[in-house]
């Protein structure tokens, strides 16, 4: 069989397997499969769109050979996903055409490197990212988890054609190629239900997201991986895929679903399942659906769970083990689809009760949230019957938001009450000032990693202001400030011409977790948004980048390249550095000076601000024993904690005589030298660097002013930061510590704001995370018109190192004879707690060791609560 021309310079040159019974182990396929490949013909290029399983490459060659192409010379190889039985030729078509590059998302072309066994040529497209042809172009659309987290859609618009690989397609394999003509019309249709159910039930969702991207385009063809090609009425088999995977039931007026599978041998693990349903429903506008998994179809019963905010599975424990049609359930659900859920175990047990561990654990695996277990033994009597009605009550409760269930709850006696509505929140992590939208409290900050006992919930503002005025907002710096002032103009104004400058490489990233780095690798949340997101909102990044001047009259800026790019509205946003003071550094035959822009020039000496500087650090440490950290505030302690982790002997120099002294007082300061006596680190107080010793290898030692040498293989400064002040001085911008802002984050000259660590207003330089993040937010918002101040903002920093942790509000001398204070120390439990009171309004506090009423001295001193108000709460 030759290629077959389906469009004009657009064919098929797949393979067929008739024969084909079982794919994948699992799927049964009476009717066989195929194995879809396209070739597009451009007037200028030429793109192959997958390949077929290895097999069949030497058929599918002859096909390609049929064509009138240089198969020497393909210019493109495409993936819209990279599953062997569509990847699985790409390694030896390259080497008949090595000049190829292959194309793909970013997880593609890592997933194809592996299945090649080597460094391939390669183009890593994203959501709206294009490559053209000549006289036709292709139009790449993100549509992950289909049913991989590779997979993509390419659309052709000039052909109204869309390829999609395992989408829309079935294992059934046709002579004729095309569905207009295929050979069985109930067989293909049996195949295509199969064909979904099988691939794509557990990713409904995604398939819904992919339909919704694809709905508004012209589409008269579409090419998937398997099965014919659809030329007659594509757009109803899209509408199939969307009948599919819509919930039949959807949850109307706020109504949650609960799903209880379960299965029992003498009816004692029914009788749990039927009163742990009585108390959900009980709880609230819930509705339980009970399946008893014997007789109940399991694809039923997953897409039930799909459907559901919460899951409860029951079994009994028969001889040591969990009974099958329970686990046969939970190897059905996967984190993607599943994750997040409220869930649950319980079931009878006789002389042993693994059963319900086992449930935990897989339920933990698939990332769910977990409110307890509930394990009887042998038959409920009538008080354990209440026990599980109790249980159901208090698991609705939570799904409903009218309780709360801590971090790592194993057990329904670890709820606190909230106050709800049982709508969505919004949560502000106030250690890193990050909102996050859910019912209840998150168990953990995924961007810093604090406890739920860490979050406040805060009042959801409506944005009703909004422009539609094409706008070209420049932000100089992508650190906190810069990405939320980004954020903060896209939601008021959709028609923005965004441009983010930074002269890092990198995406915008969480700057507080760069000592973190020393000792781990980088996670999905050290970014705060993935790469696509800023083309998704038509956000221009303009990374590697350093702004050289700024033309306040012809609002221009020019960067080091010599590109001029224009602004109507311009936000500095470019933070600061780390404050190197003038050193010596002493060499056998000569002495050098270096400070914030030349310690980089002797190996050995490093600061910590980006992510470079890191890598940079890390290159180094493991042919090094001795570190010093110059500065012992918070971040020089964060750093040497995580160096020391290393088995490394390291030394904190800090110029202060006690330690902490912007953050606690001297009680607080003396528990917190006490318990880093304690740690491997060694601190040094009252001390400065009189020189620094080298050779031509780097560092050797450092020289104090005591008189005191400390052998020394690499040196940290943590001294502190200076504003980025030099880009506004030479425009007239008034500044002092920082670019100086009004609570609208204007400057003194018109269209330029300020925001983050390189502002000032009214004389507080803040230089923290949370703050950039509002000074940010309000600077966006102001840029596009709208009206909103920074105001009631509470300084606070959060320290967990050094085997404790530390907590600090309120922008005070703490030791302040003014103040009224009010506290107390556990030396024995190393706990200490203090307030701090200015007219009888709390205006700071410190926590040591428990650091649990944090949330509670910020909601204080925000909203200036009196003395009596503060310790009825049971703040310390």
């Amino acid at each position: 069989m030759k290629s077959l021309e389906v469009k004009k310079d657009i064919y098929w040159v797949g393979a067929l397997d008739p024969d084909l019974r079982i794919f994948d182990i699992i799927m049964y396929t009476p009717y066989g499969t195929s194995y879809n490949s396209y070739v597009v013909k451009g007037s200028e290029k030429t793109a192959v769109f997958e390949t077929v399983k290895v097999e069949f490459f030497d058929q599918y060659i002859e096909r390609l050979k049929d064509l009138d192409i240089d198969i020497t010379n393909i210019d493109y190889i495409v993936l819209d996903h990279t599953e062997p039985d569509h990847a699985g030729s790409v390694a030896r078509l390259l080497e008949i055409s090595p000049n190829a590059k292959v194309v793909g998302s970013a997880a593609a072309i890592k997933f194809m490197k592996k299945i090649a066994n080597k460094d391939i040529d390669s183009i890593t497209v994203g959501d709206g990212d294009t490559i053209s042809l000549g006289n036709k172009t292709l139009n790449f659309i993100s549509a992950p988890f289909l049913h991989w987290p590779d997979s993509i859609y390419t659309y052709i618009a000039e052909d109204e054609l869309l390829i999609t690989c395992d989408s829309f397609g079935s294992h059934y394999s046709s002579e004729a190629i095309v569905n207009s003509r295929v050979e069985n019309e109930e067989h293909y249709m049996d195949a295509l239900k199969y064909y979904f159910d099988c691939i794509f039930g557990p990713y409904k969702p995604f398939v819904l997201k992919a339909i919704k991207k694809i709905e508004n385009l012209n589409i008269d063809m579409i090419l998937p991986g398997h099965g014919p090609v659809l030329i007659e009425e594509p757009m109803k088999i899209v509408e199939l895929y969307r009948k599919w995977s819509t919930p039949e039931s959807p949850a109307l007026d706020g109504k949650k679903v609960v799903t209880i599978p379960y299965v029992s041998a003498y009816g004692y693990t029914e009788s749990l399942a039927k009163e742990i349903a009585k108390g959900i429903e009980a709880s609230g506008n819930i509705e339980v659906r009970l399946f008893n998994v014997i007789h109940h179809e399991i694809s039923d019963i997953v897409n039930s769970i799909t459907e559901s905010d919460g899951l409860l599975c029951g079994s009994p424990t028969i001889v040591s083990e969990l009974l099958e049609p329970i686990r046969d359930v939970l190897s059905k659900l996967n984190p993607v689809v599943h994750g997040n859920k409220l869930s649950a175990a319980f079931g009878s047990y006789g002389w042993s009760g693994e059963a319900i561990p086992r449930i935990e654990t897989r339920l933990r695996e698939l990332n769910m949230k977990f409110y307890g277990s509930l394990k009887i033994n042998f038959k409920p009597s009538d008080n354990e019957l209440e026990e599980a009605y109790e249980f159901g009550l208090g698991f609705g409760e939570i799904l409903t938001g009218k309780k709360n269930l801590a971090p790592e709850s194993k057990s329904k006696t670890t709820i606190k009450e909230i106050p709800t509505n049982g709508g969505l929140k919004l949560w502000k992590c106030i250690i890193c000032g990050e909102i996050f939208e859910s019912e209840t409290v998150p168990e953990v900050c995924p961007v810093c990693g604090a406890g739920s006992d860490q979050f406040i919930e805060i009042e959801r503002k409506k944005t009703t202001y909004s422009i539609d005025k094409e706008e070209t907002y420049v932000i100089i710096g992508n650190g906190a400030a810069g990405f939320y002032a980004a954020k903060a103009i896209k939601e008021r104004n959709e028609s923005a011409i965004i441009k983010l400058i930074s002269n890092e490489l990198e995406h915008s990233y969480v700057r507080t977790q760069l000592s973190d780095l020393i000792t781990e690798k980088i996670d999905d949340s050290f970014y705060l948004e993935k790469a696509n997101w800023y083309k998704e909102n038509n956000i221009v990044e303009v990374l590697g980048a350093n702004v050289n001047s700024i033309d306040k009259d012809t609002k221009t800026i020019k960067l080091d390249n010599k590109q001029g790019i224009h602004y109507d509205k311009l936000i500095l946003a470019n933070g600061s550095y780390n404050f190197v003071p003038p050193t010596k550094v002493k060499f056998e035959d000569h002495e050098i000076e270096v400070n914030s822009w030349t310690y980089n020039t002797v190996k050995g000496i490093h600061t910590i601000k980006k992510l470079s500087d890191v890598e940079s650090l890390k290159e180094q440490l493991p042919a090094s024993k001795n570190i010093v950290i110059i500065g012992g505030g918070l971040l020089g302690l964060e750093a040497a904690w995580e160096v020391q982790k290393r088995n490394m002997n390291v030394t904190v120099v800090e110029l202060a005589e006690r330690m902490l002294p912007r953050q606690l007082d001297t009680d607080g300061s003396n528990l917190f030298e006490d318990l880093v006596s304690k740690t491997p680190v060694k601190v040094l107080l009252g001390e400065a660097v009189d020189f620094i010793t080298a050779n031509k290898a780097g560092v050797q030692s450092l020289q104090l002013k005591s008189g005191k040498q400390i052998d020394a293989d690499i040196i940290i400064y943590s001294v502190g930061v200076r504003a980025n002040i030099f880009l506004a001085q030479p425009l007239g911008i008034h500044c002092n510590k920082g670019v100086i802002v009004n609570p609208y984050m204007q400057t003194n000259v018109e269209d330029i704001y300020a925001c983050g660590d390189v502002a000032e207003l009214d004389g507080i330089y803040y230089g923290n995370w949370p703050a950039a993040i509002e000074m940010g937010k309000v600077a966006g918002a102001n840029a596009t018109g709208d009206k909103i101040k920074f105001e009631k903002f509470v300084s606070s920093t959060v320290f967990a190192a050094m085997n404790t942790q530390v907590f600090s509000a309120g922008t005070i001398n703490f030791d302040d004879p003014s103040l009224e204070k009010i506290g107390s120390i556990d030396t024995l439990n190393n706990k200490y707690s203090k307030l701090f009171f200015y007219n009888n309004k709390l205006v700071g506090g410190i926590l040591i060791g428990d650091i649990s009423s944090s949330v509670k001295i910020i909601n204080g001193i925000q909203n200036e609560e009196d003395k009596l108000t503060v310790l009825s709460k049971g703040t310390i």
